[in-house]
C-alpha cells in the first residue's frame, strides 16, 4: 500500500498460516517471559527464540518445532523448547523446554531487549543458517537491515535499523563461523527497502527472472513536487509501481477509499500500479513475475 510500511506475517493476507504463526509467536514469547526471570545472568536467549523476541520472520516450520511435536519421518520428535545459550566453558541448560547451546565469544554479542538478553539481530542471523534455506536468510536479512520511516514520507536512519548489512557481513566473517559460504550467498541479495517476506519474494523472483531489479520504499512524487506517498516495490524507468494487497485493503472501507485515491494520484503522475495479492507469490512466485513482466513490456521494456 501507498503510506506507513508495516511488517507483515509470512503471508500476505491473515491465511491460516498467519494466524498459526501468530499464535505460536505469542506462545514462544510468554515462554521466554517466563524463563527469563530464572535464567541465569550468564545465559542468554538464541537462534530461533531470539529471532522472536526480535520480530523477525522466522518460518512456520521453526515456529512449530519449538513447541509442537512435529512428525519427521513417520515419527513423532518431541517439541524443542525455547533456545537458551551460555558463552565459553559454561554448561549449556538442559532444563525441560529448554534447547541449550553452547557458542563462543567470537562469534556473539549480546544485546537487551523488552528486558531479555538476547543474541544481537546480526548474531542471530548468522547462527540460524543451520535451518534457513539461503533465500530465507535473505527474507530475514532484509528485515534486519530495514529502515523503517520516522512519520508520514520522512526517511529513518541506518541507526534505526536492527543492524546494517555491513555487520550481518562481520558476523558472517567471524572465526569459525558456521555456514559462512551460505551467509555470503544471502548477502549477495540482501537489501535495504523491504517490510515484509512478500516484498522480498518480489524482489528476488525479479533478479532471478532476469527483470530490472526494482526499487524499494520508492517515493512517489507528482509533477509539480508535491508528495503522494511511497510504495514498496518500484520500476522508475518504467513508470511501474508494485502494490501488495492483504485483506484488510478489501475490508476496510477507510483503506480501500485512500488507495482508490493514492492509486489514482499515481495514475494522473504517470505511473502505472500493479496490485498483487498472496496467491501471485505463496507458494509460488511464478503468477507475480508473470504480471511484472508483461507490465514491463507494456510500459516500453524489451528484457
Amino acid at each position: 500500500m501507498l503510506g506507513a510500511p508495516v511488517v507483515k506475517q509470512p503471508d500476505n493476507d491473515e491465511s491460516a498460516f498467519g494466524r498459526e504463526a501468530r499464535t505460536l509467536t505469542a506462545e514462544i514469547l510468554q515462554l521466554a517471559r517466563a524463563y527469563a526471570c530464572i535464567m541465569p545472568d550468564w545465559a542468554f536467549f538464541s537462534h530461533v527464540t531470539a529471532a522472536v523476541i526480535w520480530g523477525f520472520p522466522v518460518p512456520i516450520r521453526l515456529l512449530r518445532a519449538a513447541i509442537r511435536q512435529v512428525r519427521r519421518h513417520g515419527h513423532l520428535v518431541p517439541a524443542r523448547g525455547i533456545d537458551v545459550a551460555v558463552l565459553g566453558r559454561r554448561r549449556a541448560s538442559k532444563a525441560r523446554g529448554v534447547r541449550g547451546h553452547e557458542l563462543t565469544p567470537t562469534q556473539t554479542t549480546v544485546r537487551t531487549v523488552d528486558g531479555m538478553r538476547v543474541l544481537s539481530s546480526a548474531s542471530t542471523w548468522a547462527t540460524l543458517a543451520d535451518e534457513l534455506t539461503v533465500d530465507e536468510l535473505i527474507e530475514m536479512g532484509d528485515a534486519i537491515v530495514y529502515i523503517p520511516r520516522r512519520h508520514g514520507m520522512e526517511r529513518g536512519t541506518a541507526e534505526d535499523a536492527h543492524a546494517t548489512i555491513e555487520q550481518l557481513r562481520a558476523a558472517a566473517l567471524a572465526p569459525r563461523r558456521r555456514n559462512r559460504a551460505k551467509l555470503l550467498e544471502a548477502l549477495e541479495l540482501i537489501r535495504v527497502g523491504a517490510a515484509s517476506p512478500f516484498e522480498t519474494r518480489v524482489r528476488i523472483a525479479c533478479v532471478r527472472a532476469g527483470l530490472p531489479e526494482p526499487e524499494l520504499d520508492y517515493d512517489v512524487i507528482a509533477a509539480d513536487g508535491t508528495p503522494i506517498g511511497f510504495t514498496e516495490i518500484a520500476f522508475p524507468d518504467q513508470r511501474l509501481l508494485i502494490e501488495g494487497e492483504g485483506d484488510h485493503h478489501r475490508t476496510d472501507r477507510a483503506q480501500w477509499y485512500r488507495d482508490i485515491d493514492k492509486h489514482t494520484a499515481c495514475e494522473d503522475a504517470g505511473w502505472r500500479v500493479l496490485r498483487l495479492v498472496s496467491t501471485h507469490v505463496y507458494p509460488s512466485t511464478g503468477p507475480a513475475v508473470e504480471r511484472i513482466t508483461a507490465a514491463l513490456r507494456r510500459a516500453g521494456w524489451s528484457g
